[in-house]
């Protein structure tokens, strides 16, 4: 078996995976002590986090060619590093303005981070171990997202929505050290890094789909704007497929069966994710009644088996073929789909908890088989655009998975809040998982059917 070439280096760069999703879900708590600070409106906290999420997803396939382009190891280093200033810079400023546009910066150098930094594990480690590798990669965003609400609750509480903004950004700088020392770089020109018409096309179209969603419920403007969104993005595949040299090579996709199922999976199964989450967090608070504090504890249960199986799914994924490994993740998914479709108005936290036991199983025993073969399937030279493309599909599965809850919240609901008729979530929430359970078993049949029965992916 191949030695790891610099471990320190390779534990570096699984470390710092943790700062950002830490971040991420720590700013959610932030939110309403920052706007009470600051006087920002519902619709204007929406936008802090709406802001970040269409970034983050918008710049991910430039990233991944600016990756592959140049020179991995400079883009993950000051990538990192500007995430953290700008975590910092946020923390001292006084209006909305401000913080939207260092938001957007950031999401971006999240995009940039999250292309170079499997790239890089792809170089550093040999086929046969990078399993666990990413298995660890993914255990520790997991311990971030789980680790995040329950530290900024205590910041918030005792110095201000600041001090997560600040915490996070020392946070971060501290997991930058050993990269910065353990990983020299030198910068080289990209040469044909990107298609300009498809870069413009593709981060319009997501800012359009992105804020008009985020705002469906405020009138036809909000539509108009998500329309033209769609209009944006399918001008942007049509492009794609005439190009010379297209940001996102579909006709590459269409040839690469293993990489463009374990994407279908993958955006089928993330619908599931922050979706359920967000479902039962409500339920919990709302018709069961139950303070923040305990509810974000129940809640927190999934993140917490995520983070405790997908290391061991990484060292299996090593052992056995992933495609396997991954569709048993899927079917954990299903089966919590299914006992969430069981919810009543009286149900209580022990039946939740198994939904979420469930829904932590799966996904701890799919991210990381997923994630491997995605990078193996197009090679290391090209590991850059396979990250970004794995990050998008996660992304774009959430997305969907939040904007179906937004609908059904308003079918619902309509312009009532959802403390206005607690009962009446529980049938939302029945909607939802019927919807959830059938996206997941698509899943399971599109991993099930492009298992191939011969050896597993190419790994070179």
């Amino acid at each position: 078996m191949t030695a790891v070439p610099d471990r320190l280096l390779v534990w570096a760069i699984v470390g710092s995976q943790f700062g950002p999703p830490f971040l991420f879900a720590g700013v959610a708590v932030a939110l309403p002590d920052m706007g009470r600070e600051l006087g920002f409106s519902a619709v204007e906290l929406g936008l802090v986090e709406t802001t970040f999420l269409a970034s983050a997803t918008a710049f991910l396939l430039p990233a991944g060619r600016l990756v592959d382009a140049g020179d991995r190891r400079t883009v993950f280093r000051w990538s990192l590093m500007v995430f953290a200033v700008l975590a910092a810079a946020i923390a001292c400023m006084q209006d909305i303005v401000s913080v939207l546009v260092l938001r957007l910066l950031q999401g971006a150098a999240s995009a940039l981070s999250g292309a170079a930094g499997p790239a890089i594990l792809v170089d550093l480690v040999p086929a046969e171990r990078r399993g666990r590798v990413f298995g660890a990669v993914i255990g520790t965003a997991y311990a971030g997202l789980s680790a995040g609400p329950f530290v900024a609750g205590w910041l918030v509480e005792h110095f201000g929505w600041r001090a997560v903004f600040g915490f996070g950004a020392a946070l971060i700088l501290a997991c930058y050290l050993p990269v910065h020392l353990r990983m020299p770089s030198r910068w080289r020109r990209p040469e044909r890094w990107v298609h300009v018409p498809s870069l413009v096309l593709l981060v319009a179209g997501v800012f359009g789909l992105v804020f008009g969603s985020a705002a469906i419920a405020h009138g036809p403007a909000a539509w108009l704007l998500t329309g033209l969104g769609a209009v944006l993005l399918v001008w942007f595949v049509v492009l794609q497929l005439h190009s010379d040299r297209p940001l996102l090579d579909l006709r590459e996709l269409a040839r690469n069966t293993v990489l463009a199922r374990a994407l279908v999976v993958q955006l089928l199964v993330y619908g599931n994710a922050y979706a359920s989450i967000f479902l039962l967090s409500v339920f919990l608070q709302e018709t069961r009644a139950l303070p923040p504090r305990e509810a974000g504890f129940v809640v927190a249960i999934g993140s917490v088996v995520m983070m405790c199986i997908a290391p061991f799914a990484g060292r299996l994924a090593d052992a056995i073929r992933p495609q396997l490994l991954a569709a048993v993740g899927v079917a954990a998914v299903v089966v919590s789909s299914l006992l969430g479709m069981q919810l009543t108005e009286a149900s209580g936290r022990g039946v939740v908890a198994a939904v979420l036991v469930a829904q932590g199983l799966g996904f701890g025993l799919f991210s990381t088989p997923n994630l491997a073969l995605i990078m193996a399937s197009m090679g290391s030279e090209r590991s850059g655009m396979a990250s970004a493309l794995a990050a998008q599909s996660r992304g774009i599965g959430m997305f969907a998975g939040m904007a179906l809850v937004a609908v059904l919240v308003a079918l619902h609901f309509g312009t009532q809040p959802v403390a206005a008729d607690p009962p009446r979530f529980a049938r939302t929430l029945g909607t939802a998982y019927v919807v959830l359970a059938v996206t997941s078993a698509l899943a399971l049949l599109v991993a099930l059917v492009g298992r191939p029965r011969g050896s597993a992916v190419p790994t070179r």
